[in-house]
């Protein structure tokens, strides 16, 4: 199917939603606002001949989030948009063009490179994956391809800028940590953060960066039944001096 027909497919879906599709319509509306305009940008104005046999679209997060309209301007701003298109290129909605998806003649030096993307098959997406997710959650490229495989993590964070070779995390720095987790019984998540980053020597990031990789896992589901993260009045915990609303991290 060329992309023309699987976007005007696309279009009839988002009109008459069902399954997962439906779910994601009923409970986030600036998401699907958000797909809906990316579809309809692509049917009317996308290039041909950028991507390796696929239309692709040249535009900013401002862009598409101005052209998303005026209640979802008022409701969503910038970096939600980006958030939210995150969210998509997980989900399998779309995907962000890297380098290696450009023709040769696209890759020449150009004082302005704008972010591309590509429409995917609705049919084929999978919504379960961003089940919990909105847009105020932050993902990593590590957090996304440690829960969903690198694929899915090019396709989220890759752009045309982006040259450098990233990492998910390193499989035994993660059990380290869980077992350092179940150890102690009860850590701030802070204090999980930083052992996080203790165990994960490849990354070079700051606290903030770990903080918020921590817990795109956790709703991610990549501790499932075996660490939960709640607050301290619910964890039953003792012997830290924290306010019962504190953050914290246990043995499930």
């Amino acid at each position: 199917m060329n992309d023309k027909l699987m976007i005007q497919d696309n279009l009839n879906l988002l009109k008459k939603p069902t399954g997962q599709l439906k779910t994601v319509y009923n409970h986030n509306s600036g998401l699907i606002r958000l797909l809906k305009t990316i579809n309809t940008l692509m049917f009317h104005q996308g290039q041909e001949g950028i991507a390796k046999g696929h239309m692709a679209l040249p535009l900013s997060a401002l862009g598409l989030y101005r052209a998303c309209g005026k209640r979802f301007i008022i409701n969503y701003s910038v970096e939600a948009t980006e958030k939210l298109v995150n969210l998509l290129c997980v989900a399998g909605a779309i995907k962000v063009l890297s380098w290696r998806d450009l023709t040769r003649a696209e890759r020449k030096p150009t004082t302005h490179r704008p972010v591309y993307y590509q429409c995917l098959d609705l049919r084929k997406a999978d919504f379960s994956r961003i089940k919990g997710m909105d847009y105020n959650t932050t993902l990593t490229y590590a957090s996304v391809a440690t829960c969903y495989g690198k694929e899915v993590a090019n396709n989220t964070f890759s752009t045309i800028n982006t040259r450098s070779t990233r990492k998910k995390f390193d499989g035994l720095g993660l059990e380290m940590f869980i077992s350092k987790v179940k150890e102690q019984g009860v850590m701030t998540y802070k204090d999980a953060a930083k052992y996080l980053k203790e165990y994960q020597h490849d990354f070079k990031y700051g606290a903030k960066w770990f903080r918020e990789s921590l817990k795109a896992l956790f709703i991610m589901g990549y501790f499932d039944d075996r660490l939960e993260l709640t607050t301290y009045a619910k964890s039953g915990g003792k012997g830290l001096s924290v306010t019962a609303s504190t953050k914290v991290v246990t043995a499930a």
